[in-house]
């Protein structure tokens, strides 16, 4: 309802009130496109996140403990520091205490891919104050990510 809001407002403002759209677009960008990028943990090695048996998803993993982030966020990139052997893995993540899955990716390691990259995930906007954890799973199971996440505030 709120993007509706401010497409109306936009249209509004460009088409009746004369304003221009670049005076407009500034202003919704502005309001929406989020804070600088932040990363946690920050200034720490990044969280290990360890698989279950082949393809089934390990224990929770805590990546950001409840009341780190103390407003609206998303998450849109994970980086991977590390997996532990060459072949796919796929990542989970999951938001607040009812552990609501949030994204989901797919990184893979190999000879020529050293896994050492920043995966695109786009979550929807998550509470305050909200936890974020992770699982994982790979091909043959048993086997580490280290990650840490790129988010921004609103």
């Amino acid at each position: 309802m709120k993007k509706l809001i401010v497409i109306c407002t936009i249209l509004f403002s460009v088409f009746l009130v004369g304003a221009t759209t670049s005076t407009v677009f500034d202003e919704l960008l502005n309001d929406h496109v989020h804070t600088a990028s932040r990363v946690y943990p920050t200034l720490a090695n990044g969280v290990d996140v360890l698989g279950g048996a082949a393809w089934t998803l390990g224990n929770f993993v805590e990546i950001v403990p409840v009341n780190t982030i103390t407003s609206r966020f998303d998450i849109h990139y994970l980086s991977i520091e590390s997996l532990s052997v060459n072949e796919v893995y796929e990542i989970v993540l999951y938001a607040c205490a009812g552990q609501d899955e949030v994204g989901r990716v797919r990184v893979t390691k190999n000879a020529n891919l050293d896994a050492v990259m920043n995966i695109p995930i786009q979550t929807p906007i998550i509470p305050a104050n909200c936890k974020v954890d992770a699982k994982s799973a790979s091909e043959s199971g048993a086997d580490t990510v280290t990650l840490t996440v790129f988010y921004h505030t609103y």
